[in-house]
């Protein structure tokens, strides 16, 4: 796996000569959806959720291989396992960070 670019728009990486592109707008959607069937919101409350929210997935540092997944629907788990992983996976965290979306 290879990332090639990471926009306000999304992540596009490469997987088994592959270009993936994860829209980070569809990941948020997906989110607020699920906090709002979690918890029986109704739709104020709900649009109200989604203008703060900008989470597009989780990540797991401590996981072995340390991984991000995100709220696509089916999941899309990215796994860092070479060498330079977990700095890797911290400056993946910090590109969604600086293009304005965070995660769990």
């Amino acid at each position: 796996m290879r990332i090639i670019d990471v926009t306000s728009e999304g992540i596009t990486y490469v997987n088994l000569d592959k270009e993936i592109f994860i829209d980070f707008k569809e990941c948020n959607e997906n989110w607020v959806m699920y906090n709002k069937r979690k918890n029986n919101w109704t739709d104020e409350e709900v649009e109200a959720y989604r203008v703060k929210s900008k989470c597009v997935g989780q990540r797991d540092i401590c996981a072995k291989p340390c991984c991000f997944t995100f709220f696509t629907k089916p999941f899309t788990k990215i796994e860092f396992t070479n060498f330079n992983a977990k700095k890797d996976f911290r400056d993946l965290q910090m590109k969604i960070l600086e293009v304005g979306w965070t995660n769990i």
